[in-house]
Protein backbone atom coordinates (compact mmCIF):
# COMPACT_ATOMS: atom_id res chain seq x y z
CA UNK A 1 0.00 0.00 0.00
CA UNK A 2 1.77 3.36 -0.82
CA UNK A 3 2.58 5.70 2.09
CA UNK A 4 0.30 8.81 1.42
CA UNK A 5 2.54 11.84 1.98
CA UNK A 6 3.10 14.40 4.54
CA UNK A 7 3.46 17.58 2.61
CA UNK A 8 2.50 18.43 -1.30
CA UNK A 9 3.50 21.56 -3.34
CA UNK A 10 2.64 24.88 -3.16
CA UNK A 11 1.06 23.89 0.24
CA UNK A 12 3.93 25.94 1.96
CA UNK A 13 3.91 28.84 -0.42
CA UNK A 14 3.77 32.87 0.48
CA UNK A 15 0.40 33.21 -0.44
CA UNK A 16 -0.91 30.46 2.23
CA UNK A 17 -0.05 32.19 4.58
CA UNK A 18 -1.43 35.43 3.31
CA UNK A 19 1.85 37.24 2.54
CA UNK A 20 1.10 40.02 -0.33
CA UNK A 21 2.88 42.68 -1.60
CA UNK A 22 2.37 44.61 1.55
CA UNK A 23 5.70 45.38 2.79
CA UNK A 24 6.16 43.20 6.27
CA UNK A 25 8.94 43.40 8.57
CA UNK A 26 11.19 40.35 10.38
CA UNK A 27 8.73 40.58 13.53
CA UNK A 28 5.60 40.29 11.79
CA UNK A 29 6.54 37.84 8.89
CA UNK A 30 7.84 35.64 12.06
CA UNK A 31 4.27 35.93 13.71
CA UNK A 32 2.23 35.47 11.02
CA UNK A 33 4.33 32.15 9.66
CA UNK A 34 3.84 31.17 13.19
CA UNK A 35 0.56 31.50 13.15
CA UNK A 36 -0.41 29.74 9.80
CA UNK A 37 1.94 26.82 10.22
CA UNK A 38 -0.38 26.53 13.42
CA UNK A 39 -3.88 26.67 11.87
CA UNK A 40 -2.46 24.09 8.78
CA UNK A 41 -2.87 21.24 10.44
CA UNK A 42 0.15 19.96 9.10
CA UNK A 43 1.76 16.66 10.58
CA UNK A 44 4.35 16.98 13.79
CA UNK A 45 6.94 15.95 11.34
CA UNK A 46 6.40 18.38 9.00
CA UNK A 47 5.37 21.27 11.52
CA UNK A 48 8.65 20.53 13.71
CA UNK A 49 10.88 20.60 10.40
CA UNK A 50 9.78 24.04 9.13
CA UNK A 51 9.38 25.66 12.63
CA UNK A 52 13.26 24.36 13.43
CA UNK A 53 13.99 26.17 9.55
CA UNK A 54 12.72 29.14 10.51
CA UNK A 55 14.14 29.33 14.31
CA UNK A 56 17.56 29.39 12.86
CA UNK A 57 16.93 31.32 9.62
CA UNK A 58 15.26 34.61 11.62
CA UNK A 59 18.21 34.41 14.04
CA UNK A 60 20.62 34.55 10.63
CA UNK A 61 22.46 31.02 11.04
CA UNK A 62 23.66 30.06 7.48
CA UNK A 63 24.33 26.63 7.60
CA UNK A 64 22.50 24.54 10.93
CA UNK A 65 21.35 21.04 11.40
CA UNK A 66 18.00 19.38 10.84
CA UNK A 67 16.89 16.28 11.89
CA UNK A 68 14.71 14.48 8.58
CA UNK A 69 11.96 13.62 11.71
CA UNK A 70 10.92 10.92 9.58
CA UNK A 71 10.23 12.76 6.61
CA UNK A 72 11.35 11.26 3.26
CA UNK A 73 13.89 13.22 0.75
CA UNK A 74 11.30 14.26 -1.23
CA UNK A 75 9.24 15.65 1.53
CA UNK A 76 12.12 17.60 2.92
CA UNK A 77 12.60 19.31 -0.92
CA UNK A 78 9.06 20.29 -0.91
CA UNK A 79 9.61 22.44 2.02
CA UNK A 80 13.00 23.72 1.34
CA UNK A 81 11.85 24.83 -2.14
CA UNK A 82 8.37 25.99 -0.58
CA UNK A 83 8.51 27.17 2.39
CA UNK A 84 12.51 28.36 2.26
CA UNK A 85 10.73 31.66 0.11
CA UNK A 86 9.34 32.38 3.52
CA UNK A 87 12.44 31.47 5.61
CA UNK A 88 14.94 32.98 2.79
CA UNK A 89 13.36 36.58 3.27
CA UNK A 90 13.84 36.07 7.31
CA UNK A 91 17.57 35.21 7.16
CA UNK A 92 18.39 37.70 4.53
CA UNK A 93 16.07 40.67 7.07
CA UNK A 94 18.14 38.83 9.53
CA UNK A 95 21.65 38.70 8.47
CA UNK A 96 21.51 42.26 6.15
CA UNK A 97 20.59 45.68 8.35
CA UNK A 98 19.57 47.59 5.11
CA UNK A 99 16.94 45.72 4.42
CA UNK A 100 13.35 46.75 6.99
CA UNK A 101 11.04 44.58 5.16
CA UNK A 102 9.77 42.34 2.38
CA UNK A 103 6.98 41.55 -0.04
CA UNK A 104 5.48 38.80 -1.92
CA UNK A 105 4.86 39.51 -5.80
CA UNK A 106 1.11 37.80 -6.23
CA UNK A 107 1.30 37.99 -10.30
CA UNK A 108 2.94 35.59 -12.43
CA UNK A 109 6.91 36.64 -12.02
CA UNK A 110 9.19 34.79 -14.15
CA UNK A 111 12.00 35.08 -11.71
CA UNK A 112 11.09 37.31 -8.40
CA UNK A 113 9.96 35.16 -5.86
CA UNK A 114 10.37 38.56 -2.66
CA UNK A 115 11.45 41.45 -2.86
CA UNK A 116 13.28 43.13 0.27
CA UNK A 117 12.57 46.74 0.92
CA UNK A 118 15.67 48.79 2.10
CA UNK A 119 15.04 51.23 4.96
CA UNK A 120 15.46 54.23 2.42
CA UNK A 121 12.46 52.76 0.86
CA UNK A 122 14.06 51.21 -2.36
CA UNK A 123 13.01 47.96 -3.59
CA UNK A 124 15.37 44.44 -4.27
CA UNK A 125 14.42 41.22 -5.87
CA UNK A 126 14.86 37.87 -4.82
CA UNK A 127 14.51 34.27 -6.40
CA UNK A 128 14.32 31.65 -3.87
CA UNK A 129 15.99 28.33 -4.92
CA UNK A 130 16.22 25.06 -3.34
CA UNK A 131 19.35 22.97 -4.72
CA UNK A 132 19.51 23.84 -8.34
CA UNK A 133 15.73 24.86 -8.31
CA UNK A 134 13.63 25.32 -11.14
CA UNK A 135 15.03 26.53 -13.97
CA UNK A 136 13.66 29.76 -15.45
CA UNK A 137 11.97 29.61 -18.55
CA UNK A 138 14.64 31.78 -21.33
CA UNK A 139 12.16 34.24 -21.62
CA UNK A 140 12.85 35.74 -18.62
CA UNK A 141 15.89 37.04 -20.30
CA UNK A 142 14.46 37.58 -24.37
CA UNK A 143 13.25 41.40 -23.70
CA UNK A 144 16.86 42.23 -22.63
CA UNK A 145 18.60 40.18 -25.62
CA UNK A 146 15.72 41.90 -27.88
CA UNK A 147 17.12 45.10 -26.38
CA UNK A 148 20.86 44.42 -27.14
CA UNK A 149 19.57 43.58 -30.78
CA UNK A 150 17.57 47.05 -30.98
CA UNK A 151 21.27 48.30 -30.21
CA UNK A 152 22.90 46.42 -32.49
CA UNK A 153 25.17 45.08 -29.89
CA UNK A 154 24.82 40.90 -30.88
CA UNK A 155 27.08 40.12 -33.65
CA UNK A 156 28.69 37.20 -35.21
CA UNK A 157 27.97 33.67 -33.66
CA UNK A 158 25.75 35.63 -30.71
CA UNK A 159 23.26 36.68 -33.83
CA UNK A 160 22.69 32.52 -33.99
CA UNK A 161 22.54 32.31 -30.51
CA UNK A 162 19.63 34.93 -29.71
CA UNK A 163 18.25 33.29 -32.77
CA UNK A 164 17.80 29.69 -31.54
CA UNK A 165 16.61 31.47 -28.54
CA UNK A 166 14.03 33.27 -29.86
CA UNK A 167 12.74 29.90 -31.72
CA UNK A 168 12.71 28.24 -28.30
CA UNK A 169 10.86 31.25 -25.91
CA UNK A 170 8.08 32.14 -28.96
CA UNK A 171 5.16 32.41 -27.31
CA UNK A 172 2.79 31.49 -29.98
CA UNK A 173 0.14 28.81 -30.27
CA UNK A 174 1.73 25.17 -29.22
CA UNK A 175 5.15 26.86 -28.89
CA UNK A 176 6.44 24.66 -26.20
CA UNK A 177 6.28 22.00 -28.80
CA UNK A 178 6.98 23.47 -32.04
CA UNK A 179 9.73 25.84 -30.47
CA UNK A 180 12.57 23.33 -30.41
CA UNK A 181 11.16 21.72 -33.66
CA UNK A 182 12.11 25.21 -35.54
CA UNK A 183 15.29 25.81 -33.52
CA UNK A 184 16.27 22.89 -34.54
CA UNK A 185 15.47 22.94 -38.41
CA UNK A 186 17.11 26.71 -38.31
CA UNK A 187 20.23 25.22 -37.42
CA UNK A 188 19.85 22.06 -39.49
CA UNK A 189 21.08 19.72 -36.89
CA UNK A 190 21.97 16.16 -37.17
CA UNK A 191 18.93 14.96 -35.40
CA UNK A 192 16.12 17.23 -36.92
CA UNK A 193 17.65 15.78 -39.95
CA UNK A 194 17.69 12.74 -39.13
CA UNK A 195 14.06 13.09 -37.64
CA UNK A 196 12.79 14.37 -41.10
CA UNK A 197 14.27 11.28 -42.96
CA UNK A 198 13.26 8.79 -40.06
CA UNK A 199 9.28 10.31 -40.60
CA UNK A 200 9.98 10.25 -44.51
CA UNK A 201 10.63 6.62 -44.72
CA UNK A 202 7.99 5.41 -42.24
CA UNK A 203 5.62 7.29 -44.67
CA UNK A 204 4.02 9.93 -42.71
CA UNK A 205 6.10 12.77 -43.66
CA UNK A 206 6.71 14.58 -47.05
CA UNK A 207 10.74 14.62 -46.32
CA UNK A 208 11.16 18.32 -46.73
CA UNK A 209 12.73 19.77 -43.77
CA UNK A 210 11.33 22.86 -43.95
CA UNK A 211 7.69 21.52 -42.48
CA UNK A 212 8.10 21.23 -39.06
CA UNK A 213 5.68 17.76 -38.55
CA UNK A 214 2.94 17.92 -35.88
CA UNK A 215 2.65 15.58 -33.09
CA UNK A 216 0.32 13.15 -35.06
CA UNK A 217 2.78 12.83 -37.33
CA UNK A 218 5.32 11.68 -34.88
CA UNK A 219 3.14 9.89 -32.80
CA UNK A 220 1.53 7.96 -36.16
CA UNK A 221 5.79 6.72 -36.55
CA UNK A 222 6.13 5.71 -33.34
CA UNK A 223 2.70 3.65 -33.89
CA UNK A 224 4.18 2.33 -37.45
CA UNK A 225 7.35 1.59 -36.17
CA UNK A 226 5.63 -1.11 -33.71
CA UNK A 227 6.94 -2.23 -30.59
CA UNK A 228 10.10 -1.41 -28.77
CA UNK A 229 12.49 -3.31 -30.07
CA UNK A 230 11.07 -2.14 -33.14
CA UNK A 231 11.15 1.35 -32.79
CA UNK A 232 14.85 0.94 -31.29
CA UNK A 233 15.98 -0.43 -34.61
CA UNK A 234 13.98 2.07 -36.76
CA UNK A 235 15.16 5.00 -34.74
CA UNK A 236 18.12 3.92 -33.85
CA UNK A 237 20.20 6.65 -36.47
CA UNK A 238 18.05 9.22 -35.42
CA UNK A 239 18.61 8.54 -31.50
CA UNK A 240 22.78 8.46 -32.84
CA UNK A 241 22.21 11.28 -34.85
CA UNK A 242 21.24 13.49 -31.73
CA UNK A 243 23.01 12.11 -29.27
CA UNK A 244 20.84 11.00 -27.45
CA UNK A 245 21.64 7.15 -27.97
CA UNK A 246 23.89 6.73 -24.58
CA UNK A 247 20.82 9.19 -22.48
CA UNK A 248 18.08 6.27 -23.39
CA UNK A 249 16.46 5.10 -20.11
CA UNK A 250 15.33 1.62 -21.53
CA UNK A 251 12.62 0.91 -19.03
CA UNK A 252 11.22 4.56 -19.42
CA UNK A 253 11.15 4.10 -23.66
CA UNK A 254 9.76 0.64 -23.02
CA UNK A 255 6.78 1.75 -21.38
CA UNK A 256 6.48 5.17 -23.37
CA UNK A 257 6.38 3.16 -26.63
CA UNK A 258 3.98 0.34 -25.40
CA UNK A 259 2.07 1.04 -22.32
CA UNK A 260 1.88 5.32 -21.78
CA UNK A 261 0.28 6.67 -19.02
CA UNK A 262 -3.12 8.00 -20.59
CA UNK A 263 -3.38 11.51 -20.44
CA UNK A 264 -0.18 11.77 -18.32
CA UNK A 265 2.46 11.23 -20.93
CA UNK A 266 3.11 11.39 -24.43
CA UNK A 267 4.16 8.56 -26.71
CA UNK A 268 5.48 10.79 -29.30
CA UNK A 269 7.77 12.24 -26.88
CA UNK A 270 10.20 9.21 -28.05
CA UNK A 271 10.72 11.47 -30.97
CA UNK A 272 10.39 15.41 -29.81
CA UNK A 273 12.63 15.32 -26.52
CA UNK A 274 15.73 14.07 -28.40
CA UNK A 275 15.76 17.35 -29.80
CA UNK A 276 15.34 19.34 -26.99
CA UNK A 277 18.04 17.32 -25.34
CA UNK A 278 20.01 18.10 -28.73
CA UNK A 279 19.32 21.62 -28.61
CA UNK A 280 20.69 21.90 -24.97
CA UNK A 281 23.86 20.29 -26.00
CA UNK A 282 24.44 22.91 -28.83
CA UNK A 283 23.12 25.74 -26.36
CA UNK A 284 26.05 24.43 -23.95
CA UNK A 285 28.61 24.02 -26.20
CA UNK A 286 31.02 27.23 -25.68
CA UNK A 287 31.89 27.80 -29.40
CA UNK A 288 28.05 28.46 -30.40
CA UNK A 289 28.27 31.45 -27.78
CA UNK A 290 24.88 30.71 -26.66
CA UNK A 291 25.78 30.89 -22.91
CA UNK A 292 27.85 33.74 -23.43
CA UNK A 293 24.87 35.67 -24.79
CA UNK A 294 22.99 34.26 -21.77
CA UNK A 295 25.43 35.69 -18.99
CA UNK A 296 25.36 38.94 -20.47
CA UNK A 297 21.68 39.08 -20.73
CA UNK A 298 21.49 37.85 -16.76
CA UNK A 299 24.05 39.63 -15.58
CA UNK A 300 22.02 42.90 -16.64
CA UNK A 301 19.10 41.78 -14.27
CA UNK A 302 18.86 43.20 -10.87
CA UNK A 303 18.26 39.62 -9.18
CA UNK A 304 19.76 38.02 -6.19
CA UNK A 305 19.34 34.41 -5.35
CA UNK A 306 19.02 32.68 -2.16
CA UNK A 307 19.68 28.92 -2.38
CA UNK A 308 18.80 26.59 0.17
CA UNK A 309 20.77 23.81 0.04
CA UNK A 310 20.90 20.26 2.05
CA UNK A 311 24.41 20.52 3.67
CA UNK A 312 24.57 16.82 4.23
CA UNK A 313 21.91 14.09 4.99
CA UNK A 314 20.61 16.47 7.95
CA UNK A 315 21.93 20.06 7.76
CA UNK A 316 20.80 22.55 5.47
CA UNK A 317 22.76 25.96 4.26
CA UNK A 318 21.84 29.60 2.56
CA UNK A 319 24.10 30.33 -0.32
CA UNK A 320 23.60 33.59 -1.88
CA UNK A 321 25.04 34.83 -5.33
CA UNK A 322 23.52 37.78 -7.63
CA UNK A 323 22.79 37.61 -11.44
CA UNK A 324 25.38 40.69 -12.26
CA UNK A 325 28.15 38.23 -11.05
CA UNK A 326 27.08 35.02 -11.89
CA UNK A 327 27.36 32.47 -15.28
CA UNK A 328 24.53 30.16 -16.47
CA UNK A 329 23.96 27.11 -17.88
CA UNK A 330 21.15 25.87 -19.88
CA UNK A 331 19.02 23.17 -18.96
CA UNK A 332 15.41 21.60 -19.51
CA UNK A 333 12.47 20.82 -17.36
CA UNK A 334 10.80 18.35 -19.79
CA UNK A 335 11.44 14.59 -20.51
CA UNK A 336 10.65 12.26 -22.99
CA UNK A 337 7.59 10.94 -21.54
CA UNK A 338 6.47 15.06 -20.86
CA UNK A 339 8.43 16.55 -23.59
CA UNK A 340 6.63 19.78 -23.45
CA UNK A 341 6.32 20.41 -19.82
CA UNK A 342 8.47 23.26 -20.08
CA UNK A 343 10.68 25.49 -21.90
CA UNK A 344 14.00 25.34 -21.74
CA UNK A 345 15.44 27.18 -19.18
CA UNK A 346 19.01 27.72 -17.43
CA UNK A 347 20.33 27.54 -14.00
CA UNK A 348 22.89 29.73 -12.11
CA UNK A 349 26.27 27.81 -11.64
CA UNK A 350 26.82 28.67 -8.30
CA UNK A 351 30.41 28.17 -8.51
CA UNK A 352 32.05 29.40 -11.62
CA UNK A 353 34.26 27.35 -13.70
CA UNK A 354 37.55 28.99 -13.93
CA UNK A 355 38.53 30.50 -17.23
CA UNK A 356 41.70 28.45 -18.54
Amino acid sequence: MAISKQITDKVLIPSKFGFTTTPVALSTLESKIRTGLKSMKLSPAVNQYCLILLNESKNGYQSFNIQPYGLSQQEIGIILKDFGELTGAAYMLKTNKKYSAVKFPTGNEKLIDYILVTKDGTEEKFSAKAGQGGKPSVTAVMPVIKKFEKEGKIKGKHKTAAKVLDFISTEEKNGLYLGPLKAAYYLKTPGYMALIATLKKLKVHSGDPSEIPASDQLLDAVNRAGSYTSCMKEFAKFFSESGYSANINAAVTKRLIETPREGKEKKWGVLHYPITAELIKWLNTDDNKAKELLTLAANTLTVTQVYLDRDSTIGVKYTVKGFSDAEFIFGSPSSMPRPTNNRIGFTMKKVPVKKK
